[in-house]
């Protein structure tokens, strides 16, 4: 996926990958055993349920969560609005500590904080500036993952969404 290493912050779903958007909370695996985390498993982008940008279409995404404490191992795949299938896999810390992302990316920073037990917030700066947010909510009755993100993509355009995904 294009710009896969600030992915999580964009919903992980193909041809949006080029964004990622206080104070950390108590994390789930401090709440809850990992097993029991609410975001562990893999999830399906229900696309009639979501609201994409119409510069960011995708035929499918599905993506994994596998969490450890404030770890967080997230593995993406689908296929873009070519038909191409692209997949991927990040670790990051959901922390709240901004680091930088890679050398192949200078000036840009990401970070990850839970919020609670059933919200993941993501962001990225470049050069002090944010260049995208994301909000990872997981439903109470833990069948729905609706992802909230917003940002600049590789051209520079601003762009938001809302893709909703269902537990497989």
């Amino acid at each position: 996926m294009r710009g896969a290493t600030l992915l999580f912050a964009v919903a992980a779903v193909p041809g949006v990958a080029e964004a990622l958007g206080g104070q950390a909370a108590t994390s789930p695996g401090q709440q809850v055993a990992a097993s029991q985390n609410p975001f562990v498993g893999t999830w399906t982008a229900n696309l009639s349920k979501s609201k994409r940008h119409p510069n960011h279409q995708f035929q499918s995404a599905t993506i994994e969560f596998a969490v450890k404490g404030d770890t967080v191992t997230l593995t993406h795949g689908g296929v873009n609005a070519a038909g191409q299938a692209e997949t991927g896999t990040l670790t990051f810390e959901a922390d709240g500590k901004e680091r930088p992302v890679s050398e192949q990316a200078p000036g840009v920073v990401a970070m990850a904080r839970w919020v609670g037990s059933h919200v993941l917030e993501t962001g990225a700066k470049k050069d002090g500036q944010t260049i995208g947010r994301g909000k990872y909510e997981v439903s109470a009755d833990g069948k729905t993952l609706t992802a909230t993100v917003s940002g600049l993509d590789a051209s520079g355009a601003t762009f938001e969404q809302v893709i909703v995904f269902d537990r497989k």
